[in-house]
This record gives C-alpha cells, structure tokens and sequence, in this order.
C-alpha cells in the first residue's frame, strides 16, 4: 500500500505475525473455578478417607515405616493375592469372547437382533442375585442343580461343583454371565462405526480373512478395546460379593481375594494399620492396572467418530442374503436361550414355595404359587425396595448436579494445561480406587457424626464414589463436540439454538449413560452399603445377603427376592440401551 504527503511517498508493507499479538500472559477470570468447587467439596468425603487409610498403612509405634506391609508375607494374603490376579485372567478372557462375538454379530447382523436384549439384562442384574442365580444351577444335588442333573444323566456321576477346585468354574460362568453383554455391545458399536469405504478399500486390496481383522478392526478398536479391558479388569480385582455369596462358607478361604482376605481382617483383628497395608496393596494393583491401561489409550489416534451428519442409508453395507439372514437368526436365537436360561431358572424358583424349592429343582410342577415372594416380603422387602429407591435417586441427582458443571470447566472452562491434567489425574485414581480404601474411616466419621443409617448419608457416599467415572465420561462428550460449533454456540446469537441443538445431540447420550449406569449401580450395591452404611438404610442387596446366608433352606425367598430387585434395573436397560451403549463410546479417547 502506497502513500503521498507534502511530496513524500510512503509505502507500507505488511508482514505475518509470528509472535504473540500482546506481550505476557492472559488474565484468566476466577469464576469458572466455582463450577469445580462442589465436586471438591464431594470427592473430600472419598479423599480425607484415603488420606487416614495411607497414613495409618505407614505408621507403626507413632512411627513412620513400612512395619504395617509385613502382612503380605502372611500365607492367607499371600493366596488371596495370586486369587486376585487369576480374577485378572477371567477378565482378559471374557474381553476375547466378548470381542469374537461381536465380531460374529457385525458379519451376522440377525444375530443381534435376537441376542442383544438376552445378553442386556445379566448386565442389569445384581452380583448378588447372578451368584444366587448360580448357585441355585449348580447345587450340588442332582434333584435341585439343573447343571448336576444333567452332568448325572450323561455320565452317571454327581460333581461337588461348590467344592475344591471346582468352584472356580461357578465363579466365572457369573462373573461372564453378568459382563460379557456389556463388552459385546460396546465392541459392537466400534465396528459398526468403521467407515465402510475403508472396509471395502482394505478388502479391494486383497486383504482378508486374519489379516484384515488384524489390520483393521483390532488396530481401530483399541481405544474400546483399553476401556473394556480396564473396567473388567477393575471390576475383576475388586471381586467380593460374588464369592461372598456363591462358595459354601467352609470353602471361602479357598476362592479368597485381596477385598475380601481385607474385610476378614478389619472383623478379626484390632490392628487398624495392617487392615490399612492391605488396602494399600489393593489400592495398588488397581492402580497400576489403572494407569497402565491410561497411558496405552492416550497413544491411540482414532477415536469413535461423533455423527452429527445422519450417513446417507443408501452408502451402507450391502443387506445379507436369505441364507446369511436365516443363519445368522438361528445362532442367535440358540445363543440367546442359553444366555436367558440362568434368568428362567430365577424366576421359575422364585415362582415355587419355600418349601418346594429348598427340597426340588425349579422343573418341579408343584408348589407353584407366590409364597416365596410373600415370605420376601415378611423379611423386609417392600421397605428395602423404597429404602434403594430413595438412596439411588438422591445419588444420581446429586451426581448429575455436581458431575456436569465439573466436566464442563475440565472440558470448555479455560483451566491451565497442567492443572487441567492434575485434576484428570486425580478422577483418574479416585474412579480405581477400591473401597477398602476409605471404608473404614468414612464408617468411623459417619458414626462419630451420628449419621450411621441416614440414608442421605448413604447417598452422598454413593454420589462421591461415581463422580469421578462420570466426570471423566461427560468430558469425553464435552470435548468431542466440533470446536467450530462450539464456538458459534458461545458468540453467535442469531444460530445459537440451532447450534446448541446440534452441540447438546453430541453429548446428551453421555448424559443419559451416566444417569442410567449410577442409578443401576446404587440399586444393585452391596459392599459401599454393607462395609459403611448402618442398621438403619437397609438397602435391598443387604435384605438379600441376609436371607442368602441360609440358602438350602430359604432359596425361594432369595430368588422372589433377587427377582423383584432385578426387575426395575432389567427394565431401564432395556429401554435406554442404546443410548447408554452410544453414550459410553462416545468421544472414548481419554
């Protein structure tokens, strides 16, 4: 640009600006922070605990030192910890099944169809009552066990399946039973979310058969991948209603683990600090699972995609023929019978008086009738199921209050790149911490404060226990919605709703997960409420374990109980599946 003045001539050059336009650092307003100040104030209930159990896990004598971790060189410990790490095996092999039949279901799409609901409601069922369930199928007698009855008409020989060794096989056929839905689906979803131009081109290419499942599909799904593995090898490692309430109590020091050789501890002796240590040990092994686990997805460049543009149905896979149709009904039509059988036999036992079935099998025709359920409710279960109700609504409201702000500042609010990864650090160890690790103090300060049995307190408990999974899932919604849209949504008024609209289709799916998986893990709990709750909440897995506990007398009330327990989580599920399903993948680069 040329200028003249006074005979003078000017010309003016522009350059690129390679520096910052205004010296020093941007003034970063304060108010954002107050959107993370209730989620600080809710994860002290957990962190103030864990800073007790650390504490007294290194103090011996008022002295500071590792006297305390002595009591890993105990033979119980010992067991409990090689127990622990074969549940981590379990773990590993339910992923492989999982991802094979997903596999299976995406060559054979009618394969879903009918497998995806009976392969939903073990996922929606309690621990508890998927071990009862269990255990009623594997009674060791043949007029009562399906599994014994049918193992003594083939080979004429009656296995103690609850014995030694073999209840190993009872514990992993619940421990898959109840997950192997919720991995199937999750890979399910990754492979549909492949683009088919990139299937067809790699197919093109000549590659097929294990080459294009090793090339395509494994290598694009490892972020699902290192989500599923990590949540089933912390729900693994965290085991400890299942054994609680499958192996025969003169068995159980056999099936020990980490959690539950703890729990002996804190009941048998008054050493706090070696009860401590083995938190510690505990709260370690998940950890490390944990962080490793972390650190392999953040390598990963391939996230599942957010569709905010419908595809075109017309540029889909081409539809199967007859014969694949036909076949793919009929495998998952037998896999689904096999998969629903456990929850016919609940309810078929549950349908029997308590007579009839403490003495038959659920085949049995007569003592048909509601007696059982009649004597559920005589134990406590009507005030239970309104006890669980409250707990698991105060919770999940709470949690939605406190989780979605929080996830908004961790996500949008502007925090400083370190403090940001501090504060995902800090929901990524609390989202693996067990409960041991603040069980007791927590009970100890419940009681000092004169709380023991409130319900409310209970629930803040439970909200304190899923903020950091929900915190760490919303923001992964947050934050795979279009920047571009994001930012018309903040400055744009005249598109401003259409773009929120468009924002909010992104994430409300993580909404709704999390709404749905908190209620569905408060209602089915045990160990939060029966390592820290009182008397006085009853919540309806502890009415449950109670009648447990004399089960070749009261199966029929264990069943009509595990029943009516299952029944609300059952239906939730079904309905909200795929939401939650979508909502659980979405953005799932961590």
């Amino acid at each position: 640009m040329g200028l003249q003045t006074n005979g003078l001539s000017l010309e003016v050059v522009g350059r690129e600006i390679t520096g910052r336009p205004v010296q020093g650092k941007p003034r970063r307003p304060a108010a954002p922070y107050l959107l993370g100040l209730p989620a600080l104030l809710l994860s002290c209930l957990l962190l103030v605990p864990i800073g007790v159990t650390v504490t007294r896990a290194f103090t011996t004598h008022d002295r500071f030192g590792l006297g305390n971790f002595a009591v890993i060189r105990d033979a119980a410990a010992q067991h409990a910890m090689v127990n622990s790490v074969l549940w981590i095996l379990v773990a590993f092999g339910t992923v492989v099944v999982g991802f094979f039949l997903a596999l299976l279901s995406n060559r054979l799409p009618a394969v879903s169809t009918v497998l995806q609901p009976a392969l939903v409601i073990p996922f929606a069922v309690s621990v508890l009552a998927s071990g009862a369930t269990f255990r009623m199928m594997f009674d060791p007698t043949p007029e009562r066990g399906t599994i014994t009855a049918v193992w003594t008409e083939l080979s004429g020989s009656s296995p103690v399946w609850l014995g030694p060794g073999l209840f190993w096989l009872v514990l992993m056929s619940a421990f898959g039973w109840t997950w192997l839905g919720y991995v199937v689906s999750l890979f399910r979803v990754g492979l549909d979310a492949i683009p088919d131009d990139l299937t067809r081109t790699v197919t093109a290419e000549g590659v097929k058969g294990w080459r294009r499942l090793w090339a395509l599909e494994i290598r694009l799904l490892g972020p699902i991948a290192g989500v599923v593995t990590l949540t089933l090898v912390i729900a693994a490692v965290r085991v400890f209603d299942l054994v609680l309430i499958v192996v025969p109590g003169s068995m159980q020091q056999s099936a020990d683990v980490l959690g539950l050789n703890w729990w002996r501890a804190t009941t048998s002796s008054g050493d706090s600090g070696r009860t401590a240590a083995l938190g510690v040990v505990l709260f370690a092994i998940v950890a490390a699972v944990g962080l490793i686990g972390v650190r392999g997805l953040r390598r990963r460049r391939w996230a599942m995609p957010v569709t905010v543009v419908r595809p075109d149905p017309s540029l889909g896979r081409p539809k199967p023929g007859r014969v694949v149709r036909r076949l793919g009904w009929f495998i998952g039509f037998a896999v689904a019978l096999v998969w629903i059988f456990p929850a016919v036999v609940l309810v078929a036992t549950a349908l029997h008086s308590p007579r009839e079935a403490g003495l038959r099998g659920w085949w049995s025709p007569s003592g048909l009738g509601f007696s059982s359920f009649v004597a559920a409710a005589n134990v406590g279960l009507v005030r239970a199921l309104l006890s669980t109700l409250f707990i698991a609504a105060a919770a999940t409201a709470v949690l939605l209050v406190i989780a979605v702000p929080t996830a908004y500042l961790v996500a949008w609010g502007g925090l400083p790149t370190r403090l940001g990864r501090i504060v995902m650090g800090v929901f990524v160890v609390l989202a693996v911490t067990p409960v041991q690790m603040y069980a007791a103090p927590l009970r100890d300060a419940i009681d000092s404060a004169g709380l023991a049995g409130s319900r409310v307190a209970l629930a803040l408990v439970h909200a304190a226990a899923g903020l950091p999974f929900a915190v760490l899932l919303l923001r992964s919604a947050f934050a795979s919605a279009p920047p571009a849209l994001v930012s018309e949504a903040l400055q744009g008024p005249v598109r401003q709703s259409a773009v929120l609209a468009t924002v909010q289709r992104t994430y409300r799916p993580a909404l709704v997960a999390v709404a749905v998986v908190e209620f569905v893990l408060v209602w089915n709990d045990f160990i939060v409420g029966f390592l820290i709750s009182g008397p006085g909440t009853t919540p309806l897995s502890l009415v449950l374990w109670g009648e447990a506990r004399q089960f070749s007398t009261s199966s029929g009330p264990v069943a009509a109980a595990a029943t009516v327990a299952s029944v609300g989580p059952v239906v939730l599920m079904l309905a909200l599946w795929r939401t939650v399903v979508r909502g659980l993948t979405t953005g799932s680069r961590p």
